[in-house]
């Protein structure tokens, strides 16, 4: 379930998409800050960057090698020329 969304991704979404640029993210969420206990420490933080972050990077160039050597790309976007929402201006 998603509880929030992160907004340093959103702009580079945004920021791509309005610039015709494909852009991704490979996120690793090290917190629940809508409970008590999950909001992030410093020590959760170095505990979660100590067990996760090597392999999250592997994941990520693998996901990406993978999609290159399949010679795929995201075949759902498209990027208009105009943008017309149905009213005129």
């Amino acid at each position: 379930r998603t509880m929030a969304i992160d907004m340093e991704t959103a702009t580079i979404f945004a920021a791509g998409f309005a610039n015709h640029i494909p852009a991704g993210a490979l996120l690793l969420v090290s917190d629940q800050p809508m409970i008590p206990e999950g909001v992030k420490t410093e020590a959760s933080d170095q505990t979660v960057t100590a067990s996760y972050v090597e392999t999250h990077i592997k994941v990520g160039l693998e996901a990406l090698k993978l999609v290159r050597r399949r010679g795929r790309s995201v075949k759902h976007l498209r990027f208009e020329d105009d943008f017309d929402d149905g009213h005129e201006s």
